[in-house]
């Protein structure tokens, strides 16, 4: 059973670390280019789209592999009654704003997209994606938290 608590484990920090260094470059570097229209919106379809897709398949990578980790990990009340257990709880909790942030400013960023709107897609979720940034960086700085020396 180490085995696949190990495999679990690293797949679970191996995809969070992508997913929030995706989302932490798109916002620090790709989504200014869009709100001052120095990218096509060809080119942001399509980013936007592969940062949803990302968001989409960390949804099921994240349910199956934190849920594993939880239900192995924090039995016996551990989930509700100590700080590593607080600590999962928040970060579930953060896991399901940015999504949620993500979901929604994409939407937005390709229906302006879709209407030839390119830096009106970049102003007006400017706040979102920095917001669903930031808490990405909690979200692994929690996950730093988490973590145990492997000796």
């Amino acid at each position: 059973m180490a085995l696949i608590d190990t495999a679990f484990s690293m797949l679970h920090v191996l995809f969070a670390g992508i997913w929030a260094g995706t989302t932490v470059f798109y916002a620090w570097r790709i989504h200014p280019l869009l709100s001052e229209g120095d990218i096509g919106a060809t080119s942001a379809m399509s980013i936007t789209t592969g940062l949803r897709w990302l968001t989409r398949i960390g949804a099921v990578v994240f349910v199956v592999t934190g849920g594993h980790m939880a239900a192995t990990g924090y039995g016996d009340g551990r989930l509700f009654g100590t700080s590593a257990g607080h600590a999962v709880l928040g970060m579930l909790a953060l896991w399901l704003v940015v999504t949620g942030l993500l979901e929604a400013s994409i939407g937005k960023i390709q229906d302006s997209l879709g209407e030839g709107k390119i830096q009106t897609a970049g102003r007006e979720n400017e706040t979102l994606i920095r917001v669903a940034a930031t808490f990405s960086v909690v979200l692994l700085l929690l996950g730093g938290y988490l973590a145990r020396p492997l000796v």
